[in-house]
């Protein structure tokens, strides 16, 4: 069945290994910003555009660093 699903042409390729991988870490860097957003503006009272660079930014690196460790990209 699972070789069946991969020879579909679109929906193939959301069964293989990186998808997976794509798939969690976007959701632990979707929770992480979020969370790491309210430390910054209401716990530390740090301004909402200098917290949003920060966080954004450094996710940003860090979740291409998963990916690249991964193998996904």
């Amino acid at each position: 069945m699972h070789d069946t699903i991969k020879k579909i042409p679109v929906i193939g390729y959301f069964w293989e290994t990186s998808f997976f991988h794509y798939l969690w870490t976007g959701g632990f860097f979707t929770i992480a910003n979020i969370a790491l957003l309210w430390v910054f503006i209401d716990v530390l009272h740090i301004s909402t555009l200098l917290s949003g660079i920060i966080v954004t930014g450094g996710l940003f690196i860090i979740r291409y660093l998963f990916y690249r460790w991964f193998g996904v990209m």
